[in-house]
């Protein structure tokens, strides 16, 4: 697993790790503690020392005081962005983890709007990612408009805590199981508005779809980035092949975005079934079709999965075609597409016949 982590305080001193006084809950699941400019790993660093300080476990730093903000878990390099309006303005930034498919110039041209608060251009660009604005003490974290990439909250020490995982919250505050939401969860699976802003975990809410968490000094604010049409004024109709031609757009885009960012092979070699008359490690591995640096498609049998992997397949200018005929060399297993050479989407799953 992978997420984002930070903090906001009302002491501008909040320090990079947060602190709290040694009588207060010791919170310690997913967390460090260690002395204040002390090793993280050394828990005894300082027995006479009236504070503990908290840092997430395995995290990379993204920024510090007053408002720090760690990524946790198997970030690739190219899925953390930072960029800066101001290198004299050091605290007007902004981070940006995932598949995005703006360039610096864009990410920069979207804080100077945010910082006015117009957050919508933190979510106008393709890919999936997570956005993150810092304004002097004022933090925003952009939620996506379907809740894909959801965002948590939790008070804490004075101040509030958030993350891209309810889990490390519920650690940091040791919240009990919320036997209600898990109720409304089996009763109305597929009913958000039961579950409302509500989390698993006691004390661990959800920023709604299509809302930001905006934290200034520890006070936290959630408030919508998309226009809401009126329900008493009737909106004028909107021409459905300019909305059906939106939406061509954005998802062309989105899945460009995808292939055109870095492509990563998998660390281990897969094992080898032992020595084959006249064929050496390097042959066995091409003709077991050996995974090469790409994306890869899940297919479910429903249109959506099967109309991404259709597209990333055939997008003009990459990855190429669909490997094979049926009964090919490129064909998998019941009937899935396998990728039968580099530049080839890896699609697992089956495709399932019509009638």
């Amino acid at each position: 697993m992978r997420w984002l982590v930070g903090w906001s305080s009302i002491a501008a001193s909040f320090g990079t790790a947060g602190r709290v006084s040694p009588d207060a809950a010791a919170p310690r699941g997913g967390l460090a503690d260690a002395a204040p400019g002390g090793d993280p790993r050394d828990p005894g660093a300082s027995g006479a020392d009236a504070e503990r300080t908290l840092l997430p476990v395995g995290a990379q730093l993204l920024w510090g005081d007053p408002d720090p903000l760690w990524a946790v878990g198997d970030w690739r390099p190219d899925e953390i962005r930072t960029v800066t309006a101001d290198p004299a303005d050091p605290f007007t930034r902004l981070a940006v983890l995932g598949c995005c498919g703006a360039d610096d110039a864009e990410l920069r041209r979207a804080l100077y709007a945010a910082r006015g608060g117009a957050l919508r251009h933190l979510t106008s660009w393709p890919g999936s990612y997570t956005a993150v604005a810092q304004v002097g003490r004022r933090i925003t974290v952009v939620g996506d408009l379907a809740g894909a990439r959801p965002v948590f909250y939790t008070p804490w020490a004075g101040g509030t805590a958030y993350a891209t995982a309810a889990l490390p919250l519920a650690d940091l505050i040791e919240a009990q199981l919320d036997i209600g939401h898990l109720a409304a969860l089996l009763a109305c699976p597929d009913s958000p508005e039961a579950l409302a802003d509500g989390t698993p975990y006691v004390g661990v809410r959800r920023i709604p779809p299509g809302h930001a968490l905006i934290l200034r000094e520890g006070s936290r604010e959630i408030t919508g980035y998309e226009p809401v049409a009126s329900l008493a004024v009737a909106a004028p109709e909107a021409d459905p092949e300019h909305a059906v031609e939106g939406v061509r757009e954005a998802l062309v885009a989105a899945v460009r975005a995808r292939l055109t960012a870095p492509r990563h092979a998998p660390d281990t070699l897969p094992y080898d079934p032992g020595p084959v008359p006249g064929m050496g490690p390097a042959d066995r591995r091409a003709a077991r079709g050996m995974p090469a640096p790409g994306v890869g498609a899940d297919l479910s049998g429903g249109s959506a999965s099967a109309t991404l992997a259709l597209l990333a397949a055939g997008l003009p200018g990459a990855p190429g075609t669909l490997p094979g005929p049926p009964g090919g060399p490129g064909r998998g297993r019941r009937g899935g597409w396998r990728g039968g050479g580099p530049g080839r989407p890896r699609v697992r799953g089956c495709c399932r016949r019509a009638g």
